[in-house]
């Protein structure tokens, strides 16, 4: 070793020395100055990290995990035409281009110098993995991401023909310097990861074919279930193109209970569908974990992340105890299902808002969601 790493080794030792010297003395300096008549709020311990996250729903603030909360209407994702900024779409034309939007926010202590966003974009889907999806490209903020802010990180993106129609569009962030990173390289789960975010709003005309795919395990026990949204529901997604529809409430509910769903491709595994009570239970048979053992992992995963939520350790520090839900992330099956939206009886510019509600019966989550706003022609 050289006399100058030497010299830098003692004085990076000496630093930590310091640091160490100070976490202990200065709280209870603190707490005298700050015991006095006056009575001011004592500040803060400042933590040596980020806290990088994309919002999945209205008063967000990356809690992770959580359940029972529709996540698939991130209101930090936006797909604007470039030729008016103002509309926010989901629907892309080929040989159009769209400024791509993802809002990023830092509630941790140390600021993000030009943090990173990927984009992915797939046909709409309940469940969403990497391997099955199409990553468009990776931007990053143009500048630093402050503690307690947000800023806005900008892709542009021209549609190929390949690519038009109704699309789900999922955006991961991440930093290396501060190391401020998604824990699971393939699944992107927004329930469970705060560096995810989805986008999967369509707006359809009534009586229309509508495509879409369930991401799954090879061996899988799920539900898909229609759910309709009331007028409130609709009117708090504040999409633009909704400023031009009367939205109305679906009166008939049992429409939606004689939907049907059909398999829409040939699946190399096999599969099994049952409706009752308007609910469609989805049972799968390939090579894969069973039902019992992916029930385990899901049980230690969520205690595991809601250990590190509680400030009980890292995703470094649980990286083995993470290896088996990770490593089951990377073999997924996808089956595309075909559905014919209902006529609703209504008319040219009104609108009724439904979901479609994927839950996974192993755990009882819900798994994924898609937001349909059908439209009377």
């Amino acid at each position: 070793m050289s006399v100058n790493v030497k010299k830098a080794a003692g004085y990076i030792s000496g630093l930590r020395k310091s640091r160490e010297e100070y976490l202990k003395k200065v709280p209870d300096q603190l707490a005298k100055i700050y015991r006095g008549k006056d009575k001011r709020p004592k500040p803060d311990h400042f933590k040596e990290s980020s806290f990088l996250y994309i919002r999945s729903y209205n008063g967000d603030i990356g809690i992770r995990p959580f359940s029972g909360i529709n996540f698939w209407n991130s209101p930090d994702i936006t797909i604007n035409p470039i030729s008016n900024s103002g509309i926010n779409t989901t629907e892309l034309y080929a040989g159009n281009t769209y400024n791509i939007r993802c809002r990023l926010n830092n509630r941790g202590d140390l600021m993000i110098p030009y943090p990173k966003v990927e984009f992915f974009l797939t046909d709409p889907s309940l469940g969403f993995n990497t391997t099955v999806a199409k990553l468009l490209g990776l931007t990053q903020l143009q500048g630093l991401l402050l503690p307690a802010s947000n800023d806005e990180a900008i892709m542009r993106y021209t549609v190929p023909a390949s690519e038009s129609g109704h699309k789900c569009l999922f955006a991961r962030t991440y930093s290396f310097s501060p190391l401020d990173k998604p824990f699971d390289l393939n699944a992107l789960d927004p329930r469970l990861d705060r560096h995810i975010g989805q986008q999967n709003l369509n707006i359809v005309p009534q009586g229309s074919t509508y495509t879409f795919n369930l991401v799954h395990q090879p061996n899988t026990l799920e539900t898909i279930e229609f759910r309709p949204l009331s007028v409130r529901q609709v009117m708090v997604l504040q999409h633009p193109a909704l400023q031009e529809l009367k939205i109305t409430q679906l009166k008939d509910k049992q429409t939606l209970a004689r939907i049907k769903v059909e398999v829409a491709a040939k699946t190399s595994h096999e599969i099994g569908m049952k409706s009752e009570k308007g609910i469609m239970q989805i049972t799968t048979s390939g090579k894969g974990l069973s039902l019992d053992k992916q029930g385990e992992i899901f049980k230690k995963t969520n205690a595991i992340l809601k250990a590190i939520h509680s400030g009980k350790g890292s995703h470094q520090h649980f990286k083995r105890d993470l290896k088996p839900f990770t490593d089951m992330n990377r073999l997924v099956a996808v089956t595309a299902f075909q559905m014919t939206i209902p006529d609703f009886g209504t008319r040219k510019g009104y609108a009724v808002g439904l979901e479609i509600v994927n839950r996974n019966k192993i755990d009882g989550s819900i798994k994924g969601g898609i937001t349909l706003i059908a439209i009377g022609k």
